[in-house]
């Protein structure tokens, strides 16, 4: 997932979050903001809490990290946590120009090949 937000001390920043994994559910997941300077700040995410309640949505990992970042400057990668104040400014969700990846479908029966030698309508049965 890609967003870009605007910052006040730096202008537009871009974050690109990462999540490791098939569809991204599992953890850990890292949030890198690049500003327009070309400084990159990486923030990692760990549910290290045992609860019932759900784990974060990806767009709240986004958000607290956005937060820590404007909070001010951080050395090398920082972890976040779900205690963390979020940010509540308006984020812009961004495609890449990188091609999706083709789909892993399996064509059905319908789709089944026909040999070339017979009609549609010939088939080559035997009776029984």
């Amino acid at each position: 997932m890609n967003f870009t937000f605007s910052s006040p001390q730096h202008g537009v920043c871009t974050v690109k979050l990462w999540a490791t994994g098939r569809y991204g559910f599992s953890l850990p997941k890292r949030v890198d903001i690049a500003t327009p300077g070309g400084s990159l700040h990486t923030y990692l995410y760990f549910n290290r809490k045992v609860q019932l309640k759900a784990e974060l949505a990806n767009r709240a990992i986004v958000r607290i990290a956005v937060a820590r970042f404007l909070g001010g400057t951080d050395d090398g990668i920082v972890e976040i946590d779900a205690d963390m104040a979020a940010w509540d400014g308006a984020l812009t969700p961004t495609r890449t120009n990188a091609p999706r990846a083709p789909l892993r479908v399996r064509p059905g029966r319908s789709h089944g090949r026909i040999k070339p030698a017979l009609g549609v309508g010939e088939l080559d049965c035997e009776p029984a």
